[in-house]
C-alpha cells in the first residue's frame, strides 16, 4: 500500500456515493449528510471488489458477481426495496409483483442493473482512470482492508437504521435469509473463475464504440424499465426487454476483452459513456421525485463529473504515451 493507492481508494470512497445517488438526483445535493452513511457503504463495497478483482488476478466475471452481491445486499437488506411495497410511497413492487417471491421481476432486474452498472462499474473506471498504470494494481494491502471492510459494514448499519426509523416496513425472516444465501453464493461464484491473461490480439478494443454503445445502451436500460411501467406494458415484455438490453452490454464486453485487446482508453471510454447516462436520467429523477427541483446544484454536480471524467481521459492518453 503506498500514498497513491491511499489516494485512489479514498477518492473511489467518495465518488461511488456521488454517482450512485447524487448524480442520479435520488438525493439532492442539499443533503450531502448523508454521505455519512453512504460513502462507507457505497465507497467501501466498491473499493473491496475492486481490490478483490486485483488482489486474485481475475476479470469481469468475478466483478459482476460481486458487484451483484453488493446489490442484492444493499436493496434486500438495507433499503429493503426488493420487498417493501411502498417504499417512498412509491409502489416500486406493483408493477408484476409475484406474491409467492414477495418481489417483481422488473423492478428487481432494473435496480440490480444499476447497481453494478453506475454504483459500481462507473465510479471503479473512472477512479482507475483517474489514477491510471499501466499494469492495474491493488491499492491497499491487509490494514487497509481491514479498514475498508469496518467502514462498509458502518455503511450498512447506518443505513438499514436509518431505513427502518423513517418506514414501518420490515422483511420476514425467509426474505432476510434468502437474501444472505443468494449473496454467499453468489461470492463464492465470483471466484470460482480462473484467472484470466491478456488477450493477446493486436487489434484494440475501439474506445469510441465502447463509449458510444455504453450511451445508448445504458440509456436503453433505463427508459424501458420507465416506459413500460409507465405505459402499462405487459411486465414480461419489460423483463424480456430489460434482459435483452442486459445481453447486449454483456456481449459487448464479451467482445470488447475477448476478441481484442482491452486498454486503459476503452476502459475510460466505457465508464465515461456510462457517467453521461446518469448526467442527463439525472434531470429526470430530480424533476419527477423532488417538488422543489435541484436545476442549478444538479448541474453544477453534472458539470464537475463531465470536467473530471475529462481530466481522467487526458491522465490516461498522456500516461499512456509516456509508457508506450
Amino acid at each position: 500500500m503506498n500514498k497513491r493507492g491511499i489516494g485512489a481508494a479514498a477518492s473511489l470512497f467518495f465518488l461511488a456515493p456521488l454517482v450512485a445517488e447524487y448524480l442520479l438526483g435520488d438525493i439532492p445535493l442539499v443533503a450531502i449528510a448523508a454521505m455519512i452513511a453512504l460513502a462507507p457503504m457505497y465507497g467501501g463495497g466498491a473499493i473491496l471488489i475492486r481490490e478483490a478483482v486485483r488482489h486474485t488476478g481475475r476479470g469481469w466475471p468475478t466483478f459482476i458477481l460481486l458487484a451483484l452481491a453488493y446489490a442484492v445486499m444493499e436493496e434486500g437488506l438495507v433499503s429493503t426495496t426488493l420487498f417493501d411495497p411502498h417504499y417512498l410511497g412509491l409502489s416500486l413492487l406493483s408493477y408484476g409483483y409475484i406474491p409467492a417471491l414477495g418481489t417483481a421481476f422488473p423492478w428487481a432486474i432494473y435496480v440490480l442493473s444499476i447497481h453494478i452498472l453506475w454504483s459500481m462499474a462507473v465510479p471503479i473506471g473512472l477512479t482507475e482512470a483517474l489514477f491510471h498504470e499501466t499494469e492495474p494494481k491493488p491499492w491497499l494491502g491487509r490494514i487497509g482492508l481491514v479498514v475498508t471492510s469496518l467502514l462498509l459494514l458502518f455503511g450498512v448499519i447506518a443505513g438499514g437504521l436509518f431505513q427502518r426509523n423513517h418506514d414501518p416496513f420490515r422483511e420476514t425472516p425467509v426474505e432476510m435469509i434468502s437474501v444472505l444465501v443468494v449473496v454467499l453464493l453468489l461470492i463464492v461464484a465470483a471466484f470460482r473463475f480462473p484467472r484470466r491473461a491478456p488477450t493477446q490480439s493486436p487489434r484494440a478494443a475501439p474506445a469510441a464504440l465502447v463509449g458510444g454503445a455504453c450511451f445508448l445502451i445504458g440509456s436503453a436500460l433505463l427508459l424501458i424499465y420507465g416506459r413500460g411501467s409507465s405505459a402499462g406494458w405487459p411486465w414480461p415484455a419489460t423483463v424480456l426487454a430489460e434482459l435483452i438490453i442486459d445481453g447486449l452490454l454483456l456481449g459487448l464486453f464479451w467482445w470488447a476483452t475477448r476478441m481484442r485487446a482491452w486498454n486503459a482508453l476503452a476502459a475510460w471510454s466505457a465508464a465515461t459513456g456510462g457517467l453521461l447516462v446518469y448526467a442527463w436520467y439525472g434531470y429526470v429523477i430530480e424533476h419527477d421525485f423532488h417538488n422543489d427541483f435541484d436545476f442549478w446544484p444538479h448541474s453544477m454536480l453534472v458539470a464537475f463529473f463531465i470536467l473530471l471524467a475529462i481530466g481522467a481521459g487526458l491522465n490516461v492518453a498522456k500516461r499512456s504515451r509516456t509508457t508506450a
